[in-house]
């Protein structure tokens, strides 16, 4: 395996998404190569960052919401396989939490009803390359009472460094990249 110097960058935004709604509903996928006569190809996460769009919630109260993010590089169906770094398919990991309507930290927005960042904190799996599918999944949730009924759109920005590998370490990663249930 060795690096080709060349880096891809895939930005953009998930559907609008309910608040409250689990981190395993509806993953979005951000990249699909289905390519199999080149193998010898694949990718590193080098780094990502998401964001909320919006600047109004219409929420009438201060509000208080973390937004969890995750990385990965098949489908995971199960509510328990989310946020676990145990499972091979997760790669990265990611938290904000935002509070809306005091400027305490990291403002975000000018217009409509004041947001600030007050932390975030990003995970990525120093091991992994990517060769077929990557998918971003989000679940936020706060003060339910505020922000019931409302909808966030989560924009998302990842680099990737593009490696060669061999056939074998092809397999290898496939494999990897994808779920092992031994049990059945």
């Amino acid at each position: 395996m060795k690096k080709t110097g060349k880096t891809l960058t895939l930005s953009g935004q998930m559907p609008k998404r309910d608040f409250g709604a689990q981190l395993y509903r509806d993953p979005h996928t951000i990249l699909e190569y289905a390519n199999v006569l080149d193998i010898n190809k694949a990718w590193k996460v080098k780094d990502f960052r998401v964001w909320i769009m919006e600047s109004n919630f219409g929420q009438t109260a201060d509000a208080y919401f973390t937004v969890d993010t995750q990385l990965s590089t098949d489908d995971i169906p199960n509510l328990g396989d989310w946020n676990n770094a145990g499972d091979n398919r997760a790669i990265g990991w990611g938290t904000l939490a935002y509070n809306c309507n005091a400027m305490t930290s990291k403002p975000q927005s000018a217009a409509g009803f004041p947001r600030s960042l007050d932390n975030s904190e990003y995970f990525m799996h120093p091991d992994h390359l990517i060769q077929n599918k990557l998918t971003i999944s989000a679940h936020a949730f706060g003060d339910q009472s505020t922000l019931e009924q409302k909808q966030y759109t989560l924009n998302y920005i990842v680099y990737l460094e593009e490696y060669d590998i061999t056939p074998t370490e092809s397999i290898i990663f496939n494999i990897k990249g994808k779920a092992q249930d031994l049990s059945s």
